[in-house]
């Protein structure tokens, strides 16, 4: 069910209350074997298809990430890169720097890594920033970790890893678009991506604004797409029709976080990818939210369905002509317009089999 503009004016609430929660730290210390690299071919012929994602790295990212890396081990995928964008709800620096310790927990230390992004349009939220930087921290044991920087920028680690791969790479993107919009500035980078899927959007249910930046807008918009809506209206015309899967909060609104489903992948976790998103959702901060009902596996679905592949029906999509509104009280607005471009738009989720998919594959594939 979609949730009223009441329940995120009360997330925001809760957002500024945990700012001043005092923070205990809990580190994930399991680590995997060593598999940064994946053969070509196995045995059993599969070729897993080759993944760039790109995201804000906050909670849920991270979150996502460490899903990516047990569906890399099991030979599902192929993660090529990883790109984080500065302008979405992570922390600038931090969040490159919580990607390489994620990569490194999850026994993945060799997959390329890099930042950047031109400031966004409307700017996140500093509360949600500051919040989800002490759960990062916390569940990642880093905060003694300097920050280094890339050598590449994302953009063009996005376009090398694109550009160089001899099948078309699939990109999944679950924060601003900002890096995706700047790598497509090459045409051949586009043609060369055989999927986008993009955490983003709201189609026929409100928005998810909050926080202390978000006033005179009127809550149509999610908020990745909000911060940067320029660089969405250029994704998603300069990607070939029906190229991009959206999965907007049509569908991330049916995969609520629940303390029981926590409960159960905490009990399940046998993987330090299924430790450290547990470790991740019961930080401090994370319990007033989840209690609020406003909290999703936004990015996670996203990820789920790319794994799966697109002959699954855990997100059923349909054909949209989609554009994006630039201006006024509704930017950041995904809509379907006459004169938009047809992709494939998400508009339902099965919850239950999620639940079941991401336990399962955090686990190992058990």
């Amino acid at each position: 069910m979609a949730k009223t503009s009441m329940w995120y004016l009360k997330g925001a609430v809760a957002m500024a209350a945990a700012a001043v929660m005092s923070l205990a730290c809990v580190g994930v210390t399991t680590t995997a074997s060593r598999a940064d690299v994946v053969p070509p071919d196995d045995s059993t012929g599969h070729d897993p298809v080759p993944v760039v994602y790109d995201s804000d790295l906050d909670f849920d990212d991270a979150s996502t990430l460490a899903f990516l890396c047990q569906a890399h081990k099991q030979r599902r995928i192929d993660l090529r890169a990883v790109t984080v964008v500065n302008n979405g709800i992570g922390t600038a620096g931090r969040s490159l720097t919580h990607a390489r310790t994620i990569l490194e927990k999850c026994g993945l230390p060799r997959v390329p890594v890099a930042d950047g992004s031109a400031t966004g349009v409307h700017p996140a939220p500093p509360e949600a920033r500051e919040t989800f930087e002490r759960v990062l921290t916390g569940a990642l044991d880093n905060a003694d970790r300097p920050n280094q920087p890339s050598p590449l920028t994302a953009p063009q680690l996005i376009a090398k890893s694109v550009l160089t791969s001899r099948k078309p790479v699939t990109v999944l993107a679950t924060g601003p678009l900002s890096n995706v919009a700047a790598a497509l500035r090459d045409q051949s980078v586009a043609e060369k991506i055989a999927t986008l899927y993009v955490m983003g959007g709201a189609f026929d249910v409100p928005g998810n604004l909050f926080g202390s930046t978000t006033g005179g807008f009127d809550n149509t918009q999610e908020v990745n797409l909000w911060i940067d809506p320029n660089a969405a209206d250029s994704v998603f015309q300069t990607m070939p029709s029906g190229r991009v899967r959206i999965v907007p909060l049509d569908a991330t609104n049916h995969v609520m976080i629940t303390q029981a489903y926590i409960d159960r992948l905490g009990a399940s976790a046998r993987t330090a990818e299924a430790t450290l998103v547990h470790a991740i959702v019961t930080q401090p901060d994370m319990p007033p939210l989840i209690d609020l009902d406003i909290m999703f596996w936004w990015d996670a679905l996203a990820a789920a369905s790319l794994v799966l592949g697109p002959h699954d029906d855990l997100v059923p999509y349909q054909s949209r002509k989609v554009d994006v509104v630039l201006d006024g009280a509704s930017s950041g607005q995904t809509i379907d317009a006459a004169g938009g471009t047809p992709q494939l738009v998400g508009y339902a989720a099965d919850g239950a089999r999620f639940e079941d998919v991401f336990t399962s594959i955090l686990n190992g594939g058990r």
